[in-house]
């Protein structure tokens, strides 16, 4: 049996999902389901359990293209509001988590208020330069009411963190946490997109050379002549960042990881993620995306006997049948470590059902029902 295993989630409220509950996890979690049913808003519970006293935690919860979306105009004080139930006027989202046996009730509570403060500081918040001729003309006084959410983080019922936001705030300037890390742990989140931005944990798995060799050969599946994966900072000594270059027989050189196609990207993504999250939780959100149907056996079949390896424990969403057809499948050695949860809307509440990974390929194969 693996340690650090979450064995359920119980939800008080976060954003549109209250009194909800997923019982008896498996080392394999698959969340699936309609748009809007809260499998995302699942792997962020999980995601803030990873440190649940720090509010920067907390503020990178504002959906995942948040530097995207910051450029249309959202703001933190928006970004926080939302992770609240829409309906309540009560600022409160709450839920308990049991991992190991030990039950950690976690809670952020907000209380809603107005402030007066200073232009100056209104722009400060911003992020915007005050303009030269407000000073000259004495403007930096000038006051304005502005919206604030004054912000307490609760763990078992003890306070552990306050702070505060104001409306239109897109800086925060938080305390440091040096030496705040007695809630820490090891969970790491990847969304749809983030293979595009060609981020990876690849120096995690050069340091593995028998789980280094395997995933060159998964790796084929995307190019059958590759050869190996460096790190190369030749190019960028200045900046002190290097880059990593992927050798292959198909180039005269090796060419940076961020030429090839977003399925090679995303699986070196989710096979790295894998090693990052040793003796810890992964989330995978929307996990076959930009992974071709060729090669997701081989890939998806690494993935979970590695996660069995490394006392990994994954937790996946996914709208596509054949993708969850795939995972179920492809390691018949751990399908008693794999569950399906489906979620679903019903009078408005969020409602789930479980299956075992034997049960539901019988649903799907001899049945012919849906799992989603």
């Amino acid at each position: 049996m693996m340690s650090n295993l979450i064995s359920s989630i119980d939800i008080k409220s976060f954003r549109g999902i209250n009194s909800f509950r997923l019982e008896n996890l498996s080392q394999i979690n698959i969340l699936t389901g309609d748009n809007n049913c809260g499998k995302t808003s699942i792997l962020e519970i999980l995601e803030s359990f990873g440190q649940p006293d720090d509010f920067r935690m907390w503020s990178s919860l504002i959906r995942k293209d948040f530097r995207e979306s910051s450029l249309r105009g959202l703001t933190y004080y928006e970004g926080i509001y939302d992770l609240f139930d829409i309906n309540s006027e009560k600022k409160r989202l709450e839920y308990t988590i049991v991992m190991d046996g030990i039950s950690t009730n976690v809670a952020l509570l907000a209380k809603e208020i107005e402030e007066e403060i200073t232009e100056k500081e209104f722009y400060d918040l911003q992020g915007i330069y005050f303009p030269q001729e407000n000073k000259d003309e004495g403007l930096l006084d000038n006051t304005q009411l502005v919206s604030k959410l004054e912000i307490e983080i609760k763990i078992n019922g003890q306070t552990v963190s306050r702070e505060k936001i104001y409306e239109g705030q897109r800086r925060l300037g938080l305390r440091s946490r040096s030496g705040k890390e007695k809630y820490n742990k090891n969970i790491i989140y990847i969304s749809p997109i983030r293979h595009a931005e060609g981020n990876v944990f690849l120096s995690q798995i050069l340091n593995y050379p028998e789980l280094y060799e395997e995933m060159l050969t998964v790796l084929k599946e995307y190019d059958e002549n590759i050869i190996s994966i460096n790190y190369d900072n030749e190019d960028n000594r200045i900046s002190g960042k290097g880059i990593y270059k992927i050798l292959s027989k198909s180039h005269q050189k090796a060419l940076p990881l961020n030429v090839y196609g977003d399925g090679m990207k995303k699986a070196i993504l989710l096979m790295s993620a894998v090693i990052k999250a040793k003796n810890g939780v992964l989330l995978l959100d929307e996990f076959e995306t930009a992974i071709h149907t060729s090669a997701m056996n081989k890939t998806f079949k690494w993935i979970l006997e590695t996660c069995k390896k490394l006392n990994v424990q994954v937790f996946m969403t996914s709208h596509s049948k054949e993708a969850i057809d795939k995972v179920l499948k492809c390691t018949p050695e751990i399908i008693d470590d794999i569950a399906v949860y489906t979620m679903y809307k019903e009078n408005g509440e969020t409602s789930v059902r479980r299956l075992s990974a034997r049960k539901a390929i019988e649903v799907q194969d001899e049945m012919g029902l849906e799992l989603r």
